[in-house]
């Protein structure tokens, strides 16, 4: 069972750490919102990577053949909602300059409403990326133990789950940290960098759905 933890520990790090858009986001709502709405961003992300990993394990290969037929559109749903987001980043940026004002503030519409608003919203938005639980499924072909055996499945998931919060909750906390501390024209520089970022992963998933770039 402590291998089974372990091996989710390292999974779900494996997941998690690279940097991704919903990385960028993640601190990107601590940066706007504070800690508070950073942590929440963070905890939504670390669900679906939770209900994935079970899920996975549990219905492995059933899930692996119906994303078969779904994979295309639901790559090319994610890229699309990745350029809104980026776009409406970009008109927010814009407005708020206007208005005289270096730093942003609750206003913005995508951290508007509460902290659990704002947990929901991150699920949806980490769910719409099937790479994660295509992940999971590819570990849980290639560990079959793990699926037969209840107890290994739960020791490997909550190692999975326990690896990604820990490391979603901290970009979550950089981010406000570093809302609090970079003067305001930098954070704003960096808010604008982030936008063309999350622009450009959306288009990049759009393309590789399609075809055009590998």
């Amino acid at each position: 069972m402590y291998g089974a933890l372990l091996a989710g520990i390292f999974a779900g790090f494996a997941i998690a750490v690279p940097v991704g858009v919903i990385a960028v986001l993640i601190i990107e709502t601590g940066m706007i919102g504070g800690l508070r709405r950073g942590l929440a961003a963070g905890a939504g992300a670390a669900t679906v990577d939770l209900l994935y990993c079970a899920s996975a394990l549990a219905l492995g290969g059933l899930i692996s053949s119906l994303l078969a037929f779904a994979i295309v559109p639901l790559q090319v749903l994610s890229g699309l909602v990745l350029v809104s987001i980026g776009l409406r980043g970009l008109i927010g940026i814009a407005r708020i300059r206007r208005a005289g004002t270096a730093r942003t503030n609750l206003d913005d519409p995508r951290i508007r409403g509460g902290v659990v608003q704002l947990y929901l919203r991150f699920i949806a938005l980490t769910a719409l990326n099937p790479a994660t639980v295509l992940y999971f499924v590819a570990l849980a072909v290639g560990l079959p133990g793990l699926g037969a055996e209840p107890l290994q499945a739960v020791a490997f998931t909550v190692g999975a789950a326990g690896a990604s919060l820990s490391w979603q909750l901290f970009l979550g906390a950089m981010g406000a940290a570093a809302g609090r501390l970079l003067p305001p024209n930098l954070v704003a520089l960096t808010r604008l960098l982030g936008q063309f970022l999350i622009i450009a992963f959306g288009l990049r998933i759009c393309l590789a759905a399609l075809g055009v770039v590998g």
